[in-house]
């Protein structure tokens, strides 16, 4: 992806990570989702959202990644070998 798009990319999905969040909050009062913003030494990092024990939903999981470097990871190219870098 070119880069002049990557950072509109980026917070289009942050602002929809928000929007998602407000609205399951929304369904459980009382409750709220604890936030772990990280970042990974090879590039990137990102921001976790988890909400736990609740009424309507026991337990919510809303995660945004940006994460980048030089290849891809093993995971990613175990049926595509000739993906690897």
């Amino acid at each position: 992806m070119s880069e002049q798009y990557i950072e509109p990319v980026k917070n289009y999905l942050l602002e929809l990570q928000n929007r998602i969040c407000t609205a399951i909050a929304k369904e459980e009062p009382g409750h709220q989702f604890h936030e772990d913003e990280w970042q990974r030494q090879q590039g990137g990092g990102g921001r976790s959202r988890v909400l736990s024990n609740g009424l309507v939903f026991e337990q919510a999981g809303i995660n945004f990644s940006h994460v980048y470097g030089t290849k891809l990871p093993a995971s990613a190219t175990a049926q595509r070998p000739e993906l690897a870098g």
